[in-house]
């Protein structure tokens, strides 16, 4: 299914090309591009013929610079300070507030309010600062819970958790057989949004206050998620090793079977899953349920400089790249979802219709200039209290002190 779709809209975007012909020739433009697609082959491929494809179309030269994710930002940033930065750049929901607000950023709302087919507000909101688009979807990331459901059955549990109750009940049955109710990873290395915030906004709770100027999370809200993760560490519902471990696919808990489940899981890693403890051994659920049900979802888009050198030329190319020919084929090829309002998942497989349940649960977080910094502010401060190091009150304390002197001084 997945090949014939990948056919079927390459076709589209041969179709189209012909049809419209070459443009006037005029320009440069550039675009700098990040491992969506993983396998590096097909990545190459598709952008390859991408490039061609725009280049056919309007005479312009493209060129597409393939990037690697680690050190992103400190090469995005060192490239605008020098003035050499690209003309089009993907970002993420919560990058797009810092590049704003550094006046880095030109607005996109017209390219945005002409495609074809209708964003959701949620996803258009999440790439918005103060009123203004500054990115055009071009694919959506959605986690869920994951669950190795022989693991539950060999510890007596039929009904698998749904709640953080249910899990917080699950966790001493589980660790009677040396298994962890929940795998978690708690380096400073990882990403808050797929380890504590989703918790966070379960609870009910939020990073930053609703007019940004300090930190929220230490709120009871906050505290209560922290204390949902500190007391299943005391009852042996978290790996060992949970306070430091990086996540990683080749000895997840999860993978290995060591692990009962994951509350915000990719659709990518519960494939690995699913390889690794069978189809008949792992369920896909909605995210968990505390006062809210939600998860961590984000929207990747593009969003185009104040320094492009050819700024009318650059919005063309958003309107090509995020067109449903050409951004389908990119969601089909990388396993991410569309990012309108009707997208289908990007195959038809067990996995993906799974991982399309929890779509409306989706979160892309706070937007907030400073959302990294506060991030990794607060990851260290975490990362003490499940060492037993300080409580769930005062490690979050602690870390609002100092996002507040943070956001004081922005």
């Amino acid at each position: 299914m997945r090949t014939a779709a990948v056919l079927a809209v390459s076709a589209l975007i041969a179709a189209s090309l012909v049809a419209c012909g070459p443009g006037s020739p005029g320009g440069t433009v550039t675009l700098w591009m990040y491992p969506v697609i993983a396998d590096q082959a097909q990545s190459r491929a598709y952008w390859h013929r991408v490039e061609a494809g725009f280049e056919h179309d309007t005479g312009v030269d493209l060129r597409i610079e393939l990037q690697p994710w680690e050190g992103r930002q400190e090469k995005l940033g060192a490239a605008l300070m020098a003035g050499n930065g690209p003309d089009v750049v993907l970002l993420q929901s919560d990058m797009i507030p810092q590049y704003a607000g550094e006046n880095a950023l030109a607005p996109v709302d017209d390219v945005v309010a002409g495609s074809p087919r209708p964003y959701p507000p949620a996803v258009v909101g999440a790439l918005q600062v103060q009123g203004r688009s500054y990115g055009v979807p071009l694919y959506r990331t959605v986690t869920t819970t994951v669950y190795n459901r022989k693991l539950f059955a060999e510890a007596g549990i039929t009904q698998l958790p749904r709640t953080w109750d249910e899990v917080a009940a699950a966790a001493p049955k589980l660790a009677a057989h040396g298994v962890p109710v929940l795998d978690y990873s708690g380096s400073t290395e990882e990403t808050l949004n797929l380890t504590f915030y989703p918790l966070l906004w379960q609870a009910g709770g939020s990073v930053f206050t609703p007019d940004g100027r300090r930190s929220a999370f230490a709120s009871p809200e906050g505290v209560s998620a922290l204390r949902f993760l500190v007391g299943l560490e005391a009852a042996g519902g978290l790996p060992r090793d949970a306070a430091t471990k990086r996540s990683g696919l080749a000895d997840d808990a999860m993978v290995t079977g060591r692990a009962a489940m994951s509350h915000a899981m990719t659709a990518a890693a519960a494939r690995t899953v699913v390889a690794a403890i069978g189809p008949e051994n792992t369920v896909i659920g909605l995210p968990l349920q505390n006062r809210a049900r939600v998860t961590f979802g984000t929207p990747g888009a593009l969003s185009l400089l104040r320094s492009a050198k050819h700024p009318e030329v650059a919005r063309k190319l958003l309107t090509y790249l995020t067109s449903p020919a050409v951004a389908g084929e990119l969601c089909t090829r990388s396993g991410f979802f569309g990012p309108w309002a009707d997208a289908p998942p990007p195959s038809a497989d067990a996995v993906d219709k799974a991982f399309a349940q929890a779509l409306p649960f989706t979160s892309a977080g706070d937007a907030h200039p400073q959302a990294r910094k506060v991030m990794g502010l607060l990851a260290p401060h975490l990362q003490a209290a499940l060492l037993g190091e300080k409580t769930p009150e005062q490690a979050l304390a602690e870390a609002a002190a100092e996002a507040d002197a943070l956001l004081g001084r922005g």
